[in-house]
């Protein structure tokens, strides 16, 4: 449905209710996930053939400047769980208003795609909850998976730990894990085996079959040396 400025009122308290502001790439592709996943979405934009283009996709979709106050007030957005501002192409200023204004609403949740250091460092300044580089952090994951080819995914938790997924080659068939690393120093632990469609989680005595996906926790180095026996 796709509207002008008005007020959406909050209907439902089975669904989480998110607004993105900035219906680029990045900010639709959010809006678009979040209401497949079965939320309540406000897409916001100027660009008139945007909103066009996402009125049947999305919940709701607004042509409405975000960065400006009265226009973010109109809309009723301050019940709502989280507000993404995705407002790129190099209009810090517009970012920077936007979430100023979403700030004031007293949202609690107010995530922000930073466009270089100094953004980031003045966001941080103003009270955004999280801070998103995109196509920082989707050029670091592409880097690791060219550097190790043998993991699936991988999701970095600080302090130089990272839980991966790793595929079982043909040389684990029939081993238990607990075995693997009994033959070796290398401190890592395995959090769940995924077979097909089933999940084992934290599993003990387990044998192993070829194509297994196996999560793991541990740190980077040791993760390192635990891929030559999978």
């Amino acid at each position: 449905m796709r509207h002008h400025l008005l007020s959406i009122e909050k209907k439902s308290m089975s669904r989480q209710q998110f607004v993105v502001i900035g219906l680029g790439l990045f900010g639709e592709t959010i809006a678009r996930e979040l209401t497949r996943l079965g939320h309540e979405v406000v897409g916001i934009d100027t660009n008139e053939r945007v909103v066009d283009r996402l009125a049947d996709t999305i919940t709701h979709a607004v042509v409405a400047d975000g960065a400006d106050e009265k226009a973010i007030e109109e809309l009723n957005l301050s019940q709502f769980d989280a507000a993404i501002v995705a407002i790129g192409e190099h209009n810090i200023e517009a970012n920077l208003l936007a979430t100023l204004h979403l700030k004031a609403l007293g949202l609690k949740e107010v995530w922000v795609k930073a466009l270089t250091t100094d953004h980031h460092k003045i966001l941080a300044k103003i009270g955004a909850t999280r801070i998103l580089h995109p196509e920082y952090e989707m050029g670091i994951h592409v880097a690791q998976a060219l550097n190790y080819p043998m993991i699936n995914d991988y999701i970095p938790l600080g302090s130089d730990e990272y839980v991966v997924e790793i595929t079982a080659s043909e040389k684990l068939s029939g081993v238990v894990f607990e075995d693997v690393l009994g033959r070796t120093d290398i401190k890592v632990a395995l959090l769940l085996v995924k077979r097909d469609s089933s999940t084992y989680p934290r599993p003990e005595n387990f044998a192993i079959i070829e194509g297994d996906s196996l999560v793991l926790v541990g740190k980077l180095d040791q993760l390192k040396r635990i891929a030559e026996f999978v």
